[in-house]
């Protein structure tokens, strides 16, 4: 379902056509269990506590003189084992998933706005925009592109162009059959095919945020960003306090008040920030991953308690505790660590809550 789901939400977007969504479903693939598996673990132990106590095997277990643990250990046990392969999916998902959608939208950029243009006869960004007569395969049949640039715009008429994707470079290039381009004035300022443009469609800074985003990359890199992050913190206060020395002692009054330390400023705040967010990444991938534990504690002892093998009344039963208490707490959590208000163990409440309520009601309902 979870898989339906996101295969839907990418085949919605304009453009998205069946070939690039079948490109998609492996790197969809991951984020769909991320989710499900908790809610399947919570499915799984309601439809079978809730029918093996509606069958009164509990009490058949203690009459031959077991504990009731018998029934609970193996599926504890389990659904460790299961956390630990979902903290790796959760890893996968954030990590692989993320720039292997990327890489297949860069990919098929040029047949995504290609499928655009076939619709609507019009496509449009914040740096350029196309408007065609009609589409023959390939060839735009009377293109007309308007490139929009710091200095001035650009817009180049021509009776044919294709437009060819160059993930290398984060880009699309247009090849003009018989083109002319026009500055704002309407003189011309080139002729085609002299020169074909190219349309960065990410730019540099923004490649370079998303590369060391904390959330998109792996555990195993986690500790050495740490550490990189960390000598470029100290780096950066000590050349701050370096600098400001020295201004105190030359007298430099007015040189503490300049833009330049609101830059120096805002660029340590940021390191600050990053340094949070790393920190913060493998505990909420822990976390995330061992919900699946918290459920199955939570969820055995309400579905033995209820008695029944109606399993969709049991999950209702079961899940309400788990919105009502745990996503909240994680939520609350999750959004005190990112702001650095709370460690980054904070995102393990709701995980934390879960268990302690589930190992109570488990005493509760199996003490001999």
């Amino acid at each position: 379902m979870m898989v339906i789901i996101g295969v839907v939400q990418k085949a919605s977007d304009p453009g998205i056509g069946p070939e690039i969504v079948l490109k998609l479903i492996p790197f969809i693939l991951p984020e769909a269990l991320m989710f499900a598996m908790p809610a399947t673990c919570l499915l799984s132990v309601c439809v079978v506590y809730g029918k093996m106590s509606s069958d009164n095997e509990l009490i058949a277990v203690k009459s031959m003189g077991l504990h009731p643990s018998v029934l609970v250990m193996p599926t504890l046990f389990a659904t460790f084992l299961l956390s630990l392969a979902a903290v790796w999916i959760n890893d996968i998902s954030f990590a692989w998933s993320y720039w292997g959608i990327e890489r297949v939208v860069l990919e098929s950029s040029d047949q995504i706005v290609y499928g655009i243009l076939r619709n609507e006869g019009s496509f449009r960004t914040e740096s350029f925009s196309i408007e065609v007569q009609g589409v023959e395969g390939r060839n735009l049949i009377r293109p007309e592109i308007t490139f929009k640039k710091k200095e001035d715009t650009i817009r180049v008429v021509a009776n044919q162009a294709m437009i060819e994707a160059e993930p290398e470079n984060h880009s699309l290039v247009f090849t003009m059959i018989q083109g002319s381009a026009f500055n704002d004035q309407g003189s011309i300022r080139y002729v085609f095919p002299e020169a074909d443009p190219e349309i960065q469609l990410k730019k540099p800074e923004q490649i370079a945020k998303a590369t060391g985003n904390p959330s998109h990359l792996y555990l195993s890199q986690i500790e050495e960003e740490l550490k990189i992050q960390e000598n470029a913190n100290r780096q950066m206060q000590t050349e701050n306090s370096v600098r400001a020395c020295g201004q105190i002692l030359s007298g430099n009054m007015m040189g503490l008040s300049q833009d330049s330390w609101e830059i120096r400023d805002q660029d340590l705040n940021d390191s600050k920030k990053r340094l949070i967010r790393l920190k913060l990444v493998p505990h909420r991938r822990w976390a995330n991953g061992f919900s699946c534990l918290a459920f199955a504690i939570i969820g055995i002892p309400i579905a033995t308690r209820l008695k029944t093998a109606n399993y969709a009344s049991t999950f209702g039963v079961c899940f309400l505790p788990i919105l009502l208490i745990y996503y909240p707490l994680f939520m609350f959590g999750l959004t005190a660590a990112k702001t650095g208000a709370l460690p980054a163990i904070a995102v393990w409440f709701g995980n934390v809550v879960c268990t302690l309520i589930g190992i109570c009601l488990l005493w509760r309902e199996y003490r001999s």
